[in-house]
């Protein structure tokens, strides 16, 4: 059987893998956007990360799609997410506002504005910069102030004291710069506020599920504190979000020291030795795969680059909880995503779950359907079983 993957020392690259940047109707593709990219990951050794080593052809695509309608990433009404996700990155950047009082606050990237809005239902009002049409057809439906440009250092004309972003830190290529240019743009004594990816456990444990073309950085706890140390912040404080496996980060532009905690963090490095974890799960994933006449895949946006790495482009069903998403396709896999409804009750059918965060929960749900807990697969039930067998 063809191999659709490669992994070396310091290198991962699946040859092709879905595209995903919108929930669509149908499996018809954008003529100018296509529907899979292959995608190459490599060790940040500077600042403990992981980044997607993105082609020029490959960001000219990623660039197009950021300027049409996507809605994969954004925060709206139709996204199913807005009293889970949403309410816990908006009640944390709430929470930030209140405790500093900024007299001036923008959202870079801020997508359909439902931050914004849940800033001002609380007397706040912030300017929204993005460059998308999917940001400017929001904002006139909501009336929020909206730059319509990618962010750059030469943007904001006069500094300010607050800067936000949600789930951009992941998309930026060159993030140590955009990092800088943001302390550039901040008045002394500002904060930097950011809801971002947490990919510590998945790096740890070789977990595939976190690719995504658009995330072209997954992080440690370790690399946020560096990059933003190296850009200049202080007084760097990393939580985690309160839901699903995320960090909440907040930075000043001051006096301050981060040396004690990245000391503290120096000993749990993740990143070294990924790769040949990756090739572990990876192999698994490819017999479970090859073993088995009918795999059921939940969490689609976490089961595409392992159905990608066996060169599975449509032919598993693909399940998720978020009903807004039932009957829909994403761009390069050829069935639509099913919702719990459509759970099968044949007790032998073999699942795989792409989500450790959420894994828990699935499993009761597939077990409430009938599904035997011995057919359940997952990532962290990979990890253990490969523990089991050294």
């Amino acid at each position: 059987m063809k191999q659709h993957w490669t992994i070396k020392d310091e290198s991962l690259k699946i040859n092709q893998m879905p595209f995903y940047w919108r929930l669509n109707g149908s499996a018809d593709v954008v003529s100018d956007i296509l529907p899979r990219l292959p995608i190459t990951v490599k060790k940040d050794k500077k600042f403990d990360y992981l980044r997607y080593e993105v082609s020029d052809q490959e960001w000219s695509v990623i660039d197009a799609a950021y300027k049409k309608n996507a809605n994969i990433g954004f925060l709206n009404v139709e996204s199913g997410q807005l009293d889970t996700y949403g309410s816990s990155v908006n009640n944390f950047f709430l929470d930030a506002v209140n405790r500093f009082s900024p007299r001036s606050i923008y959202e870079i990237g801020c997508g359909a504005g439902h931050s914004i809005q849940h800033l001002k239902q609380n007397g706040w009002e912030a300017t929204g910069i993005d460059p998308s049409e999917y940001s400017l057809l929001w904002s006139k439906k909501l009336g929020f102030r909206l730059i319509s440009d990618f962010f750059n250092k030469d943007l904001l004309k006069t500094s300010v004291d607050f800067i936000y972003c949600n789930d951009v830190f992941e998309h930026v290529l060159n993030v140590d710069i955009f990092s800088k240019e943001v302390f550039d743009s901040l008045e002394d004594g500002g904060v930097f506020c950011i809801a971002t990816t947490n990919s510590t456990e998945s790096i740890a444990v070789g977990d595939v599920s976190m690719l995504e073309h658009q995330h072209v950085n997954m992080f440690t706890e370790l690399s946020i504190y560096q990059i933003l140390t190296n850009a200049g912040f202080s007084s760097i404080e990393v939580n985690r979000g309160g839901y699903g496996n995320t960090f909440h980060v907040i930075a000043k532009k001051g006096r301050g020291s981060n040396d004690n905690t990245k000391e503290s963090l120096q000993a749990s490095a993740t990143c070294p030795g990924f790769f040949e974890r990756a090739r572990q799960k990876i192999t698994f994933f490819s017999n479970l795969y090859n073993h088995t006449s009918e795999l059921h895949c939940y969490v689609p946006l976490r089961c595409m680059p392992y159905l990608a790495s066996v060169g599975d482009y449509g032919d598993s069903y693909i399940y998720d909880s978020n009903v807004a998403w039932r009957g829909k396709y994403l761009d390069g896999y050829s069935k639509a995503i099913r919702s719990q409804a459509d759970i099968i009750t044949d007790p032998n059918a073999i699942f795989f779950i792409g989500s450790m965060t959420f894994f828990d929960a699935i499993q009761n749900t597939l077990m409430s359907k009938g599904i035997l807990e011995r057919n359940i697969y997952s990532v962290t039930k990979i990890h253990r079983l490969h523990d089991i067998d050294n």
